[in-house]
């Protein structure tokens, strides 16, 4: 844990001028802990030395970013006492408190799970749905036993049938055939259903959506129901991008369309994006190896590569603030740490 001090009281004479954002971080991280009742230590006293606190900073990044490397590594319950000293520092810190909701999920832990999204909620509630969509969508994926028979679907579901790496010469491997397959079975019984296909990594110029869109529009599919998703390199990518193609035309359900070995992984990365995974149909490649649930010490995967979806840091720079801390608008933080401000003689918040 790095520690970087500067001078702990100064007179107020020799007050450096603080920027605006520094000051309502501080604010917040004070309110913050007030209002969850965290301690950060001994506020300094006013009297006849007419002094302030100019700042002594701890740098929490290097704790966010140990705990980020053990979740990667499968070590849940050091990373979450990583968090744990990350918090203690900076209180206000919504990404590391949505981190903690998400792996005591792991861990089984509710009341956990309980405290920090009753915190985050308070603090960011953007990114407590973020949170709460990564915990249900990882519970939901891991529940998933792959199927290959389509089903009808209510409501307005789209399909979206994920990319598999083309052969050199642009030409779809067996695989893709295989989901695209499966995804014109469902397009059969979802008849008015939008189709999305996704995946770029051109070969020979050829990215895997149009080719996609080819096979299905050559098998008879109406291209006005195809829209193609053709930048992302990755399931991370694909449901990014997908999602933000969807929002645009207020669609949040789908159904996904993938092998046996990767729709979990998928439906909880798409779940990360904020999209309801409704249905979910797949090839029969290996379906017997995937038969079973997957239990939950076999989830941090998918966890770690959810919360990956949903754009939370893998990892800061040395002695950053961090980029979320609660909304300088009106609200109860900026107003407690308006009022802290006032008592610190810190002077005007611009």
């Amino acid at each position: 844990m790095a520690l970087r001090a500067f001078s702990t009281v100064t007179p107020v004479t020799s007050v450096t001028r603080v920027t605006r954002r520094f000051k309502l971080a501080a604010a917040a991280t004070v309110a913050v802990a007030a209002i969850g009742g965290g301690v950060i230590g001994t506020m300094p006293v006013l009297g006849n030395h007419d002094v302030v606190p100019v700042a002594t900073t701890l740098d929490a990044s290097s704790m966010y970013n140990d705990a980020q490397k053990k979740f990667a590594a499968g070590d849940v319950a050091g990373g979450l006492a990583a968090l744990k000293q990350v918090v203690s520092m900076a209180p206000a810190d919504a990404e590391a408190i949505a981190l903690q909701a998400i792996w005591s999920d792991q861990l089984g832990d509710s009341s956990g799970v309980q405290g920090a999204l009753s915190k985050l909620s308070m603090m960011n509630p953007q990114l407590a749905t973020i949170a709460r969509n990564i915990i249900s969508g990882v519970e939901a994926a891991a529940k998933i036993v792959p199927d290959t028979t389509p089903k009808t679907v209510a409501g307005r579901p789209t399909i979206v049938i994920l990319g598999y790496g083309l052969n050199g010469n642009g030409k779809m491997a067996p695989e893709l055939v295989n989901r695209v397959r499966a995804g014109k079975a469902q397009a059969e019984v979802s008849t008015t259903a939008p189709i999305v296909v996704t995946g770029g990594a051109p070969k020979s110029g050829v990215t895997e959506a149009s080719a996609m869109q080819k096979w299905l529009v050559d098998n008879g599919v109406d291209a006005s129901r195809i829209t193609t998703e053709d930048k992302s390199g990755s399931t991370v990518a694909n449901a990014q991008n997908t999602a933000a193609i969807l929002q645009r035309t207020g669609v949040r359900d789908i159904i996904l369309i993938t092998s046996p070995n990767h729709i979990r992984r998928a439906a909880a990365d798409f779940a990360a994006t904020g999209l309801r995974v409704v249905g979910t149909l797949t090839t029969s490649t290996e379906l017997s190896r995937y038969a079973a649930t997957l239990p939950k010490e076999r989830q941090t995967g998918i966890r770690v590569e959810a919360t990956r979806t949903a754009k939370i840091p893998v990892s800061r720079q040395p002695g950053a603030l961090p980029q979320n801390l609660p909304d300088a608008g009106p609200g109860l933080i900026p107003e407690i740490g308006g009022k802290l401000l006032e008592l610190l003689g810190t002077g005007s918040s611009k």
